[in-house]
């Protein structure tokens, strides 16, 4: 068995919950409206499990896959809380996907988490995650409106995140972004909604 890393960074969990997460509501309702109901979904870096609680009561199935303890530990109370049952959070590496799970997914998403991965992370896991699904939903930075003053306050944000966050995230951006990553990986894209100037929500299938 692979031992699983534990992704740390100071405002993990309840911190992330309260800074972050009040602004992504429209990011969940962009991914809702990309995603058919009672579709099998896995959530891969799905943080605090808003996303996936969100989808709790469109979507059939959710599992949600995270490298923090913190933030498992985090999205398990608030499922306890609102008394959802058909989630299911796992720690676990977005380039071990098939070793947590045998699973079969109508889609994989991949919310505002690819940008913070290293490049061969990234690279893995979009191939990796071919083993249990054909389709795939990416909401992260739009790489050619990066100029806008959105993206310019992104840019400080991913700084003040730490020094490897901010590192992985320039390395996202150098490949493109979204589209640059699809198609190397031989992804082809079915729908695009762009979001707020800077971010992009892409839909696309393999095969």
């Amino acid at each position: 068995m692979i031992e699983q890393q534990d992704k740390k960074h100071w405002y993990d969990g309840r911190t992330y919950n309260y800074l972050i997460d009040p602004s992504t509501e429209t990011t969940r309702e962009i991914i809702s409206s990309l995603i058919e109901n009672d579709s099998r979904v896995i959530d891969i870096g799905c943080g605090t499990g808003s996303l996936a609680l969100y989808l709790s009561k469109k979507c059939k199935y959710i599992v949600g896959v995270e490298l923090s303890k913190k933030m498992v530990e985090y999205a398990n109370s608030m499922k306890q809380e609102k008394d959802i049952s058909n989630v299911h959070f796992l720690h676990g590496t977005a380039e071990n996907i098939s070793g947590l799970t045998n699973e079969r997914f109508d889609y994989a998403i991949y919310s505002l988490s690819l940008h913070e991965m290293k490049s061969e992370t990234r690279a893995k896991t979009l191939d990796e995650i071919k083993k249990i699904t054909n389709n795939i939903i990416i909401y992260d930075y739009d790489e050619k409106n990066n100029t806008s003053f959105q993206s310019i306050l992104n840019s400080i944000i991913e700084f003040v995140a730490g020094k490897d966050h901010y590192k992985n995230y320039k390395s996202f951006l150098k490949e493109n972004g979204v589209f640059g990553l699809l198609e190397k990986h031989e992804y082809k894209v079915q729908k695009i909604i762009f979001d707020k100037g800077s971010y992009v929500a892409v839909k696309a299938r393999w095969k």
